[in-house]
This record gives structure tokens, sequence and C-alpha cells, in this order.
């Protein structure tokens, strides 16, 4: 009976004891969940930050006395400018806390919006206070140039020739310093955005120049030239000179291209001139395209394909829209992207890329009698043989045709001795085989030169120092390309094998598991399950 009373006593006071931790509990969680201003603003810089930007203005638009809060209006304000809701933040500016006035980018929305109406005169009035962003300068460098042919008052040292480039030209077409320009324009090494503006001028003044800077176009970025020549046929922004928004449009887009390599400058701000580019002139799709790789890069994948679906049929960008979509959907949903790959190839059955990706389709899928079929018709029809043959190579390797495989290789290597990827596909080719393993040494090495940090690359180095006895050495080179690689299950399934070789039982089995819980496709699980199955007792 004594026993029963201890029992009851303790139920009891573990039961008050309990409710009241839960009390506790509920009272920390209220005060951070997103419910309140701090919570929201958590939630909210998060959903920024990894690049989620529609669920970050939910959060906010639901916050209490938003007009209030400087740290909260801060973080609204630039959410609607990164998602290029212009008129929005402008709108904001009405309500927002006097503290926004010193945000670098507070005059940015109705510096875009005069851009959009064509007030360039009353642009001038933010020079001051948005000329620190970064790629400003060059807007308003730009600017200054259409105003002088708006003026008509154009004089040779009101602009520096020595510097000239596309967008120069394009603003002074038609104007008496034309010819100067462009004499003094950079033409080689262009981007993809300069390469098709400069295209399309030369379509309008210089045709025989045209045809020989298309082919010359599709062999640098593999581009099917047919295709090409349909785009530039019966554009109206290609049969004449394009507007000021069609050419800022695609000043914004640049500029962001070239940010993009600067690591300190984050994701935001190269989507927020991207954003302004689409604002401008949204039938242009390289923004949409470079705003998908953003959104993409940082795996928010719907975001991705929402700003592909706006990329319009007339674009340049559109045909690469879906190719981009193809690989996207690859990712999220395998049989959205077959079908969506069908319907590319019924839309454009002989369009070189799309045949390119339905042979490395099959390539992947180990159909390479299909996937040699579809290179030998692109080596035929194209001026760039050269990935191709590549390709084929390797097909030929897996159908076990060695011999001719390597004859591709070396015929490659014999005329571009700087290929690193063929120099590594025939020596690691050739370790596996035990094939001249001096000889594959030295491949490799000529790889690394040009690529000292190619995990791949010291994969098969490291594979030939095993087979060459090396084993210190072998597990020190994998070690460092797994570092370089690190969820790339065939490396880490060597770095195991080594360990078995040697002795090192533990680790070897260790590294197995790793390499399952990395990128292996199918074939390679099989194998390292049959190793951990055999090695494991």
């Amino acid at each position: 009976m004594k026993f029963f009373k201890l029992f009851f006593l303790f139920f009891i006071i573990n039961f008050f004891l309990g409710c009241t931790n839960r009390l506790k509990e509920n009272n920390i969680s209220s005060k951070l969940e997103p419910n309140s201003n701090f919570g929201r603003f958590l939630s909210t810089r998060y959903s920024l930050k990894v690049g989620d930007n529609d669920v970050a203005s939910k959060l906010i638009s639901k916050s209490k006395n938003l007009h209030l809060d400087f740290t909260l209006a801060e973080l609204n304000f630039k959410s609607y400018l990164i998602n290029g809701d212009f008129y929005k933040a402008k709108k904001f500016k009405l309500m927002a806390p006097n503290g926004l006035k010193e945000l670098p980018m507070y005059d940015l929305p109705d510096f875009i919006m005069n851009l959009k109406n064509g007030n360039f005169l009353k642009s001038n009035n933010f020079n001051t206070s948005i000329n620190k962003l970064p790629g400003f300068q060059v807007v308003f460098q730009k600017l200054n140039y259409m105003k002088l042919v708006e003026s008509e008052n154009i004089k040779e040292i009101d602009i520096n020739l020595d510097n000239s480039n596309i967008f120069n030209l394009l603003i002074f077409e038609n104007t008496k310093i034309e010819k100067q320009v462009y004499s003094k324009m950079k033409k080689t090494n262009l981007s993809l955005i300069e390469n098709i503006l400069y295209l399309g001028y030369l379509k309008r003044k210089n045709p025989k120049k045209f045809d020989k800077k298309i082919n010359n176009f599709s062999l640098k970025f593999n581009y099917d030239v047919n295709t090409l020549n349909a785009y530039f046929e019966d554009k109206p922004y290609i049969k004449m000179k394009p507007s000021n928004q069609f050419i800022l449009a695609n000043l914004f887009s640049y500029i962001s291209f070239l940010l993009s390599s600067q690591k300190n400058l984050p994701n935001s701000y190269l989507k927020i001139l991207n954003e302004i580019s689409h604002y401008l002139e949204p039938t242009l799709g390289n923004s949409n395209y470079f705003l998908a790789q953003i959104y993409a890069n940082e795996k928010n994948f719907q975001i991705a394909l929402n700003k592909l679906n706006r990329i319009k049929e007339n674009s340049f960008m559109f045909l690469y829209s879906k190719i981009k979509k193809y690989r996207i959907l690859k990712t999220i949903d395998k049989n959205k992207s077959s079908m969506l790959l069908k319907s590319m190839q019924k839309e454009y059955p002989n369009n070189s890329e799309i045949l390119s990706l339905i042979a490395n389709n099959y390539r992947n899928q180990n159909k390479c009698i299909k996937a040699i079929k579809i290179y030998d018709q692109l080596i035929e029809k194209n001026i760039n043989k050269t990935n191709y043959y590549y390709l084929k190579a390797i097909c030929l390797d897996k159908l076990d045709k060695w011999k001719e495989s390597r004859k591709i290789l070396l015929q490659l290597i014999s005329k571009n001795p700087n290929d690193a990827y063929v120099l590594n596909y025939l020596s690691y080719s050739m370790a596996i085989r035990n094939e001249d393993l001096i000889e594959a040494k030295k491949l490799i090495i000529r790889a690394l030169r040009i690529e000292k940090n190619n995990g791949f690359f010291l994969d098969t180095l490291g594979w030939i120092q095993f087979k060459q006895g090396y084993e210190d050495k072998a597990v020190r080179t994998i070690q460092k390309a797994i570092e370089l690689e690190p969820n790339n299950s065939e490396i880490i399934d060597h770095l195991g094998d080594i360990y078995y070789k040697i002795g090192r039982v533990k680790e070897a089995i260790y590294e197995w598991n790793r390499a399952l819980d990395g990128n292996a496709d199918d074939k390679l699980k099989e194998e390292i399950k049959s190793k951990l199955k055999k090695h494991s007792k």
C-alpha cells in the first residue's frame, strides 16, 4: 500500500513539472516563431539567402507595423527589387521609415521606371545616389551618350573611342561618328550578349561579314548555324537600329554577367540587375536565362523554371531555355524531362544541339550503337567536330571497341595537344587496362599542367601511381581528388579499393559505404554492394 502511495505522489509531481516545462517551452517558441516580427526577420533573411524570394515576400507582408520597423522594411524593400516589383518598391517608400533613404538602392525603383518611360533627362537626378552601385557608372556613361545623340550635339571628344564596345556602336549607329566607333570597337573574345548584338549590327550593315562571323560564332559556341540564321532573318530590332530601351536591357544583363565573377557580390544583386533587364525589355531572353542559372545553382528549381517560362518564342534564347528546362527537369522529374526531349526532337528534328542531347541520353543509358549513329550524323553536318568525335570514342570504348576508340583519341590529341579532357580519358582508359603505364602517366601529367586542380585528373594520376606500386602517393593523390570532388562515388570507390589492397580493410569498408551515399549509378552501386558483402564479414 505504501508503494502505491509513493508511486501516485511521484506521478502527480511529474505531471505538474511537465505542464510547467511545456508552458515555458510554448512561451519561448512564441517569441521566435514567424508570427512575431523577430521570427519573421530570421525567416525572411534565411529565405532571401537561399533564394526563395516568394516565401520571403509572403512572410514580410504579414508583419505588424512594418512602417516602423527599419530592419524588416529594408528586407521588404530589397525583396521587391529582387522580384522585379519596382512599382511596389516605389510605392512602399511612401510608408517606409526615414532610415530607408540612406540605402544606396533607395532611388533605384524611380530611376528604373524613368528608364522604362524613356525619361532619360530625369535620370540624371539620381546620379549621386545610385552611381555607387556596382556597374552603374557604365550605365550612366551610356545614358550620357544617348543624350548626346538625342541632342544631335556629338563631338568626337565627348566619347572615349579607345574603349568602344558594341553598346557604344549601337548608340552611335546612324550618326556621323559611327565608322570611328566601329573601327575602335573590340571585336574578339566577345561574350554571348555582345556577339548576338554584333551579329545583328552586321546583318543590317554588312551582310557579307555577317555570313563569315555567324559561322565563326557557331564554331566557337557550338550553336546550330541554321537555327542562328533563322533567328536573324526577320526580327524588327535586327532590321533597324534597336531602341535605347533594348540597348539598356542588354547592358544590365551584360553587367550582371561581368559581375558574376566577383565572389563578394551576392546573387541577390545579380538578380536585381537581370530583373531590371527584363522590366525594360520583357521579350529579351538573356536576363531570364541568367536568372534561371542563378536559381538552379541555388537548388530553387521551380523558380528557375518559372523564369525560363517568361522567355518568348521570338527570343534568341527560346530554344536554349527549353534545353535548360530539360536539364533542370532531369534533376527533379525524369518523366517530364523525357517528354520535353521528345517534343524538342519533333519540333527541331535537324538541330545539332537537340540531336546532341538525344545522343548523350543514349550514351548515358549505355545505348551506344544508337548514340554513335547520331554522333556520325553530327560529325558529317557540323564544322566543329571535335566534341562529337570524343563522345563517339567514349561510346566505342563502352562497346569494347578499344582499338577504334584509342585511334580517335590519338587523332584528337595530335590536332590539339592541349585538350586536357581527351588526355585524361586516354590516360585513364590505358591505366585500367594496364596498357603502357609510363605513357599513360605522361598524358595525365600534361592534362594536370593545364588544369592542376581537377579532381578527375588527380584520380587518374592516383590510379596510375597505385598500379605502378606507389601506394602511399596514390592514397595522398586520391584524397586530394576527393577534396575537390567530395560527392564523386567513383573516386571514393577507388580510394576504398586502394585501402583494401594495402591491407587497410576497415578504412576500405568505410570508403565503400561513403561511395554509396554519393552520385553512384546503379552499376557502380551493385559493384560496391558486392564488395561490401564479400569483405564485411
